[in-house]
């Protein structure tokens, strides 16, 4: 509308000018070089107007002339451009479906028609990890990294090579720089994947609490590495002091850390600190029932007979809410085979004995009791053999990741490195190690016939 208005203006102008000029006729005469020009006032009006028109014409003219190089550049550029978007879209699909040849030749195409574009190298580079090619990932990563806006995505691929060619120290390197750029969430946490498998476990402790609120969610996931740390520290220190200090800040956060607490216990028990001692180990037991905190909680008191052996047994047992949870009654039945206590031993195995219950430790505690309690040696002959093919109870800690067992509490898995792994769960034993059980067993047996009495005492 407003268009419109503003046309119908000029219109009225320009009609008023030209009935303005031919109110007011007269002549103009221009004489140039012996040329003479006699024409009236509107003719000159008019010729002046088509030299304009004709000036304007050849400048659009020489302009479209002078910009055609650069249109023509502009064009091709916008042809590339469009090709290379395309086969980046094109590339990323094939890395995603796995198809590595299309997923090199499309980003090929990238890179020769998108120069200088980070997203083209982002491509090359997943291209070459889908191939195989260690060499180029390096490459295409170190570019990236090259430039400030893309250094964090050429660190964390170049972290994740150096973890695939097993080079732990330049994980570390490269974590580190990664969370001087910007402390993200996978930056944090490989740095400290990094200083565990390094067994830096002081500087994983500070990044872990540094970073603790962005990095290690949920808050108990923090909780839970600062226990692992500190008793891994705990094990590791060279002062008794230190080492105390540390499995006791461990059981702090976590009373049911058994390496923490069996590492306390102990070194209260060399000190003469023998109740402290016994309140870590009570402590454990009422959260875990480990089995491996029995033989420190009796070695508190060397000098104890069978009978106050039982009684500690029983004392230990009536702090849990679940006495009669196997390893309460295993430790009942075990305590009272020592004190010669049969009927007591033989009424914790009883309900034991079913094909559910029935495992490995109960098979041979049932064999000494029949051989000490009634010398039936046939009997206990079966007990064993019951013991050779039933499944074992809690032979060690294992690996949750690799399934690797070990004697003693790491920190980190020895065999597959990773942190926080190691758990103590039962374990159907291998047939060959089932068998080396019941012939170590049998002979022990065999030797303590004629001596078991001596079990009643300590």
């Amino acid at each position: 509308m407003v268009r419109i208005i503003i046309y119908a203006i000029g219109v009225m102008i320009l009609i008023k000018t030209f009935v303005w000029i031919a109110d007011r006729p007269g002549t103009v005469i221009l004489e140039w070089q012996g040329w003479r020009l006699d024409t009236t006032i509107p003719i000159f009006l008019f010729l002046l107007f088509l030299i304009i028109v004709f000036i304007i014409f050849l400048l659009r003219l020489l302009g479209l002339f002078h910009a055609l190089p650069h249109r023509m550049h502009s064009r091709w550029n916008q042809y590339r451009r469009s090709k290379g978007y395309a086969a980046l879209n094109a590339g990323f699909a094939a890395v995603a479906e796995g198809d590595v040849t299309n997923a090199i030749k499309m980003a090929n195409d990238a890179g020769n028609f998108l120069k200088n574009s980070h997203t083209t190298l982002l491509l090359q580079a997943q291209a070459a990890e889908l191939a195989g090619d260690e060499i180029a990932v390096r490459r295409y990563y170190d570019l990236l990294r090259v430039h400030p806006t893309t250094e964090l995505i050429g660190l964390k691929g170049l972290i994740t090579a150096a973890y695939r060619a097993g080079h732990h120290s330049q994980v570390l390197d490269l974590a580190k720089r990664a969370v001087t750029v910007r402390p993200v969430n996978w930056a944090v946490q490989s740095l400290f994947e990094a200083l565990v498998r390094e067994r830096l476990w002081a500087e994983a402790a500070q990044t872990l609490e540094k970073h603790r609120d962005n990095a290690f969610k949920p808050p108990e996931k923090a909780r839970r590495y600062q226990v692992v740390l500190d008793t891994q520290q705990a094990l590791e220190a060279n002062e008794p002091r230190e080492a105390l200090r540390l499995a006791r800040r461990a059981l702090g956060r976590d009373a049911g850390m058994v390496p923490a607490a069996l590492l306390a216990a102990q070194l209260y028990t060399r000190s003469g600190r023998a109740r402290k001692a016994a309140r870590l180990i009570e402590s454990a037991w009422c959260r875990t029932l480990h089995p491996g905190l029995i033989q420190t909680y009796f070695d508190i008191w060397p000098h104890d007979d069978a009978q106050r052996r039982m009684q500690r047994a029983e004392r230990l047992v009536a702090m849990t809410s679940t006495p009669e949870h196997i390893e309460n009654r295993l430790l009942i039945a075990d305590a009272a085979l020592e004190a010669q206590l049969w009927d007591k031993a033989r009424s914790q195995l009883v309900s034991l004995l079913s094909a559910k219950m029935l495992s490995q430790r109960v098979a041979v505690l049932m064999a000494r009791l029949e051989q000490w309690e009634y010398h039936n040696t046939a009997a206990a002959e079966e007990w064993l053999q019951r013991a050779s093919t039933a499944p074992a109870n809690a032979t060690g800690w294992h690996c949750r990741i690799c399934g690797t067992a070990t004697a003693q509490w790491n920190a980190c898995c020895a065999h597959c490195g990773n942190f926080d792994s190691l758990a103590w769960i039962n374990e159907s034993g291998q047939e060959r190690e089932s068998l080396l059980m019941q012939e170590e067993i049998h002979s022990s047996i065999k030797s303590d016939r004629k001596s078991a009495p001596r079990f009643g005492t300590a």
